[in-house]
């Protein structure tokens, strides 16, 4: 097309015909823009395209991470409400007289209230899409917010976690050094293999202690603080799923 207007052209001017040379000419502008507006609307087709696959692929990564993370969540919450059952346990049982204690295994119960442990998620796409600026390449404005959502949690949960072990590492674990029998506490975790104490137990005097049942209240406080913020980060982790699985199927 362009070579037959260059040829037209030629012969116009030939002619002197400068009018109707002008309008071939901008006619061949017409086409050049044409044609430059039709290939860069190509190029955005095949570079749409690209995304689209690029995001299903991150869509996926993104499902079977939070699936993971559901699934180590729930375990960590499981394990956290038996430390706060055992605890409150514990608490209903201060005061109580001998014989009443003697139908419960309180080392059982002591060990279940310091048995705490951190919830660690798989964050590795997460970090690479924000890391690598490829955050974008996700259409849904409701699942990007709800990665940012996740990422400020997580901070929220080891704020939570620092302060539980810091109500146990420096209030609650040192009390019970001076004032319990730690061998027969810990025959229920790791020191199983070390036997019970040779000394008799000091274990059932703490339920007469109001200092113990303080220290009981704060790590019942810091256990359920923790708790309340596994269940933000459930309540987000089920919301992604649902994000990605939705999106991933379009």
């Amino acid at each position: 097309m362009l070579f037959l207007l260059r040829k037209v052209r030629r012969k116009l001017l030939q002619k002197n015909k400068v009018t109707t040379y002008l309008l071939y000419a901008i006619g061949e502008i017409v086409l050049v823009v044409i044609g430059i507006i039709i290939a860069v609307q190509i190029n955005s087709w095949n570079d749409a395209r690209l995304n689209q696959k690029k995001e299903r692929v991150i869509l996926k990564d993104l499902h079977q991470e939070f699936q993971i993370n559901k699934t180590k969540l729930d375990a960590a919450i499981r394990h956290h409400q038996t430390l706060a059952e055992a605890t409150g346990k514990i608490m209903s049982l201060i005061g109580e007289p001998k014989a009443t204690l003697a139908q419960h295994n309180l080392d059982s119960l002591i060990y279940l209230s310091l048995d705490y442990t951190d919830f660690n998620a798989s964050q590795s796409v997460i970090m690479e899409l924000i890391s690598s600026g490829r955050l974008n390449l996700i259409s849904s404005d409701e699942l990007r917010s709800l990665i940012f959502e996740w990422v400020s949690e997580m901070d929220e949960k080891k704020e939570g976690y620092e302060t539980m072990d810091e109500i146990s590492q420096s209030q609650t674990l040192p009390y019970l050094t001076q004032n319990a029998t730690m061998k027969d506490i810990d025959f229920y975790g790791l020191g199983r293999t070390n036997g019970r104490s040779k000394f008799a137990s000091k274990n059932h005097p703490l339920f007469q202690d109001l200092v113990f049942e303080n220290h009981m209240d704060n790590q019942f406080w810091g256990i359920t603080n923790y708790i309340a913020k596994l269940n933000r980060l459930e309540t987000i982790i089920d919301r992604i799923l649902k994000q990605t699985n939705t999106q991933a199927i379009k």
